[in-house]
């Protein structure tokens, strides 16, 4: 996700598109640890996929931001908004099958040691998930949930008056997030690309299926196979598209206002960056 959402480019800084090669490699060198010639290889495949991007994925960006526009000064349902969040999955996935090739090539040439220093990233990571998440109370968890949503809302809304922000805390308490569940499809999804990953290395995939394999091992991470943990996923997304209707069906006039202009000032910089820099 980290990946597909750097490729997207940004309002407040298009130097983040033009870098995302090299950041994306040093964060993914944070958990795979590249020796020198996995480091030449993938740095080559992160630039060809900033340039595939480039051509392919930001004019579909362009034109949502364009199509979006007219229609801001209307009210919208959440099953808009769950539309429109479908199509988003679509256009952060894609670049992230692009890659799997590449993947396949490195999942082949890692050595014991690097998946050991995956494990241990992983464990690192949720630690760091852990205090941030299901150690506060359940009020700690609602508050902070609720900034971080009136943070991003007023990134597009300007700023967001008390009976805004108390209606996001009101969709938010309803909506039955659960971290023990978030928890438990973090751990499987970990477990499963190891052992995709392991597979891939010890020679148990052949070489020929492990591009399908790992786009396999995509899939089951955008939509689970836990019955569970895909119902509870579905109820999350369905309550999310329901506060960002009811916050826009709550703004006022210079709201949709400013949302309208951002929308543009991001168009203007995706049509920018379609550009070969």
């Amino acid at each position: 996700m980290f990946l597909a959402l750097t490729l997207v480019g940004c309002s407040a800084n298009r130097i983040a598109f033009n870098n995302a090669p090299t950041l994306i490699y040093y964060w993914l060198d944070a958990y795979f640890d590249f020796d020198g010639p996995q480091s030449v290889e993938f740095k080559a495949r992160l630039n060809e996929l900033q340039a595939w991007h480039r051509k392919e994925e930001l004019p579909q960006w362009a034109e949502l931001l364009k199509n979006l526009q007219p229609v801001v000064s209307q009210e919208v349902s959440a099953a808009q908004v769950c539309s429109l969040w479908g199509f988003l999955q679509q256009r952060l996935q894609a670049p992230v099958n692009h890659l799997a090739p590449a993947v396949a090539n490195l999942a082949v040439s890692l050595k014991p040691t690097q998946l050991e220093h995956i494990a241990a990233e992983f464990k690192k990571r949720n630690k760091s998930w852990r205090e941030e998440w299901l150690d506060l109370s359940p009020a700690q968890r609602l508050e902070r949930r609720a900034q971080q949503i009136v943070e991003r809302s007023e990134r597009f809304y300007g700023k967001l008056d008390e009976a805004q922000r108390e209606k996001i805390r009101l969709q938010l308490a309803a909506s039955g997030y659960d971290p023990e569940m978030l928890q438990k499809e973090m751990l499987r999804r970990q477990q499963d690309s190891l052992q995709t990953l392991t597979r891939a290395r010890n020679g148990q995939i052949p070489r020929a299926e492990v591009d399908a394999e790992l786009l396999a091992l995509f899939a089951r991470a955008a939509s689970s196979p836990d019955v569970a943990s895909f119902k509870y996923n579905e109820s999350i997304t369905q309550s999310a598209c329901a506060a960002v209707a009811a916050v826009h069906n709550s703004s006022s006039a210079e709201q949709k206002a400013k949302l309208k202009q951002t929308l543009l000032d991001y168009e203007g910089d995706v049509r920018a960056l379609m550009q070969a820099p």
